[in-house]
């Protein structure tokens, strides 16, 4: 007996390929992944138990140009399945499910884990049409927010999970309104470039506030030649981090920025993993209004819920930031992020147990 582990991105991009892992060598499963570097293009190639396809394809951008990519990783996985003699498939997103999915729901009824874990291509009848056959087939299906129910159909095989790292490193006290500066971290992806942008001509040049972004750029969302170009002196990039290094980078940040907008389903739905940063490190967050992550947000009083780009004013942000800061009461946060927490790893555990029973009962 032997799984395939599926992903449309590289390693380094899916750290919660981890619970499968962990899972598979705990209970002495064989295992494979297939992974995607979509940073070049270049020869396919195993590593150990690793194949990566690499083929240049970049996130966003032109959808048109990704038909080819998606064609020649199709038949490449396709290929590698049959050649591995795979019994059991874990499908983490949706994509390369839907892509070999004839071949899934005719060769691996019942024998397979799809992971969504993002909102993709549901805006078409047919993609979610397939989706929701995939659900009904799989072993079991997990997603990793219940804001997917917004375009997901409820299933008595869902279960949920979340993308939270190590809990041995905690913060236990906030460190917001322990000095004259409020930090506002966003460590990540630098993107959002309309949201981030706001956020930075609303408090840009004010002494009593300090934004940092820590990773990389994505293409297009340049923030640091805007500030630049604008003079704008308490906005400090830092480029790429290791994520190893993260509980030292938050012990440097008071707020975190997610403001993510909520133009799309993407955004929406989605739960990133900030907001278990924020559980774990005691930072309050900063979010998008008419979000799922903004509902969890009030819910559990975590932190403020911004408006999106199309109701943008600059004396709003600065104002109802202003007012959080005045209220804000850290035992009360403490107690508001434990009790989420709790719930969480509680949750995680379940979907442990899941994955567990899976890989221990192939067959």
């Amino acid at each position: 007996m032997k799984i395939l582990i599926v992903d449309t991105v590289s390693f380094n991009r899916a750290p919660y390929l981890k619970w499968y892992i962990d899972a598979c060598k705990k209970n002495n499963v064989d295992f494979d992944l297939f992974l995607w570097d979509r940073t070049k293009t270049s020869h396919f190639e195993k590593d150990g138990n690793m194949f990566v396809f690499h083929h240049k394809c970049e996130f966003g951008g032109n959808k048109i140009k990704k038909i080819l990519p998606m064609i020649l990783y199709r038949k490449k996985l396709l290929q590698t399945i049959k050649i591995g003699q795979y019994t059991h498939l874990i499908l983490i997103n949706t994509l390369a499910a839907v892509m070999i999915s004839n071949f899934v729901l005719n060769n691996f009824d019942g024998k397979y884990i799809m992971d969504i874990r993002d909102y993709t291509y549901e805006k078409y009848e047919i993609y979610q049409k397939i989706e929701n056959k995939l659900i009904e087939h799989s072993a079991f299906t997990t997603l990793s927010s219940r804001g997917f129910f917004k375009f997901i159909k409820s299933n008595n095989k869902i279960i949920i999970n979340h993308n939270i790292g190590k809990t041995d490193f905690k913060i236990e006290r906030p460190t917001l309104n322990t000095s004259d500066v409020v930090r506002i971290g966003f460590i990540g992806s630098v993107r959002y470039k309309k949201e981030n942008l706001n956020l930075i001509n609303a408090l840009g040049n004010n002494n009593g506030y300090k934004l940092v972004y820590i990773g990389e750029h994505v293409a297009g969302c340049n923030l640091e030649s805007e500030c630049i170009k604008n003079k704008i002196k308490n906005v400090n990039f830092i480029g790429k981090y290791n994520n190893n290094d993260k509980p030292q980078l938050y012990q440097n940040v008071d707020i975190i920025n997610s403001l993510y907008g909520n133009f799309s389903l993407e955004t929406t739905t989605a739960i990133p993993n900030r907001l278990y940063d924020a559980l774990l490190y005691k930072k309050p967050i900063i979010t998008t209004e008419n979000t799922y992550l903004s509902e969890v947000v009030k819910k559990y009083g975590l932190g403020i819920s911004l408006p999106g780009c199309q109701d943008y004013s600059r004396d709003e942000y600065i104002k109802k930031i202003e007012q959080y800061l005045e209220c804000f009461n850290p035992d009360e946060f403490v107690n508001n992020a434990n009790e989420l927490l709790e719930i969480i790893l509680e949750e995680q555990k379940i979907f442990c147990e899941q994955v567990d029973k899976f890989v221990q009962n192939l067959s």
